[in-house]
């Protein structure tokens, strides 16, 4: 549609360069309708201005719509490698958890405390949910961009 307009402004604003140049050559500027012409000309210049600006902007859009499959895919393969280093962490400190409270029935509490080290993979961990986070924020924010596309295509060339 917005590329339809555009050719159709550019049309009319060749036709009025073309129409503004006959009568030049043939009339001064005050007789006839070059005043006319010359108002077409900057109008339909301004239109075609935007409107290229528009389509140009449009076809990026569309250009850059085929890579978005790809990037959610990687994302999501990122985000289930996410997925299992977690789980492997977690399970390795709920085997550790259960080994050392195995072993360490018969001692104090002040023992386990001191005996337990501090879960260092916690801030790894951490990190991990706050990548997985903005990956999903990501993934959500390409997923939009996929339905804007099909309207980024009908406004472009009706299309779909």
């Amino acid at each position: 549609m917005v590329s339809l307009f555009f050719i159709l402004f550019l049309a009319i604003l060749v036709f009025s360069i073309v129409q503004f140049i006959k009568y030049l050559k043939e009339y001064d500027f005050d007789e006839g309708p070059a005043g006319f012409y010359l108002v077409m000309i900057i109008v339909f210049g301004i239109l075609t201005a935007i409107f290229f600006i528009w389509t140009f902007s449009l076809i990026n859009t569309v250009g850059t719509g085929s890579t978005i499959e790809r990037k959610i895919a990687m994302y999501e393969e990122e985000n289930a490698s996410i997925e299992e280093s977690i789980d492997v962490t977690v399970r390795n400190y709920m085997d550790f958890e259960a080994s050392t409270y195995g072993e360490l029935k018969d001692k104090d509490a002040i023992n386990l405390v001191s005996l337990f080290p501090e879960l260092k993979s916690d801030s790894l961990v951490q990190k991990q949910i706050e990548v997985y986070l903005a990956n999903n924020a990501k993934i959500k924010e390409l997923k939009e961009d996929e339905i804007d596309l099909s309207k980024a295509k009908w406004k472009l060339y009706f299309g779909r």
